[in-house]
Parts: C-alpha cells; sequence; structure tokens
C-alpha cells in the first residue's frame, strides 16, 4: 500500500509552518501541505533539520548535502 503523504510538503523538512500558511523556504514562496516540487528529496541530509554547514548535529560526522541519512524512515512523518 502507498503512503498518500509520500513526496508531499507536508513530509518535506525544507517546508516551514504556522497553522495554515506554508511557506518552501529555498524557494520563498507559498505552498500547500499536500503540493509537491523537484527539490524533495526524501533522507538526504540538505532536507534534515539535523544538518548545519557540513554537519550532523546527531551524529557530529560531517556530511555531504546529497548523503542519504541512516536513519530516516520514510514512514515516519516529520
Amino acid at each position: 500500500m502507498t503512503d498518500e503523504t509520500y513526496h508531499k510538503c507536508m513530509t518535506c523538512r525544507l517546508c516551514r509552518h504556522s497553522g495554515d500558511v506554508w511557506e518552501c523556504v529555498p524557494d520563498g514562496r507559498a505552498t500547500e501541505p499536500a503540493s509537491s516540487c523537484g527539490r524533495y528529496r526524501p533522507g538526504c541530509c540538505e532536507a534534515c533539520a539535523s544538518y548545519s554547514d557540513g554537519k550532523c548535529s546527531l551524529t557530529g560526522n560531517e556530511v555531504y548535502d546529497l548523503d542519504v541519512c541512516q536513519f530516516y524512515d520514510p514512514s515516519c512523518p516529520v
């Protein structure tokens, strides 16, 4: 069975929301929870809130922004 939220803004760490207002941070544009875009990269460090300046705050390791995290679980909501 396919997860209906897969590839949607509601599961993207690059989207921020406050109440009903959603924003795609890199594009600086309004979006909606069920929208999607080409920036969606499931599991990659670039899309993770624990990634900052080439470092993972969970592990303390240096990582490349397009690396895919070993802790990524597609079944978990963000």
